[in-house]
């Protein structure tokens, strides 16, 4: 009897860490003179969990932005890939991206539910601007700075901001350049993670031919 209720208290306390542990997710991109990089960092678990997927080469070409992928976990690389993204492709991802709006109850508001219990915990943004004319690098800065508050401040009515954000636009006068680099971190606690996963099912199930429909579009080569 005493075995018993001793694996069930540690099965109520690893539920118990795992609800409270915290989903981390880190995101840096960065552009400097044709040189691009975006790496997503995601940590689970106090660290027993992690994966990253890195784009260190973005270029483009007469086919279209061509691109190549990393996926890194605990054992090391995974695998990569090498994409070609043209017009025809974005295209077919907005198209997908209607057809799951369609096949879900109430999808938009379920992704509100998610950004609303995910926290932001550190914010950089720095870009630099260099037109050659000392008047139009100052006008386009300031036009930089308006189209960062707006999508900013936009995105943090829905997401909660513990950071203090750091931004910044930095004219480069009488030189041509155009750089720009950030970083971006944000948690959500594990246990509202996974009641989200089974909230998002219970929408598609509500749907007629909802599930049929999500695993014909994510699992159709793109």
């Amino acid at each position: 009897m005493i075995w018993l209720w001793l694996i069930a208290g540690i099965l109520v306390a690893g539920v118990l860490l795992f609800a409270f542990s915290d989903i981390r997710l880190k995101i840096r991109f960065s552009h400097t003179e044709g040189d691009d990089h975006l790496t997503v960092d995601i940590r689970g678990f106090y660290g027993l969990f992690r994966f990253r997927y890195a784009v260190p080469i973005i270029y483009w070409s007469e086919e279209g932005l061509k691109v190549k992928t990393e996926k890194v976990n605990r054992k090391g690389l995974q695998g990569d890939e090498k994409l070609t993204i043209t017009r025809d492709k974005v295209e077919d991802f907005f198209h997908r991206t209607k057809l799951l709006l369609s096949y879900t109850a109430r999808l938009i508001e379920w992704t509100k539910g998610v950004m609303a219990h995910t926290i932001c915990t550190e914010l950089s943004w720095v870009t630099r601007i260099g037109l050659g004319d000392a008047a139009d690098t100052a006008i386009t800065t300031g036009v930089v700075w308006g189209l960062k508050t707006s999508l900013l401040g936009y995105l943090f009515r829905y997401i909660r901001l513990e950071a203090k954000p750091a931004l910044s636009v930095q004219p480069q006068f009488n030189r041509m350049l155009f750089s720009t680099e950030g970083v971006c971190v944000m948690k959500i606690k594990a246990g509202y993670a996974l009641y989200a996963v089974f909230l998002l099912l219970n929408r598609i199930l509500r749907v007629r031919g909802g599930l049929r429909t999500w695993r014909k579009l994510l699992f159709r080569p793109s």
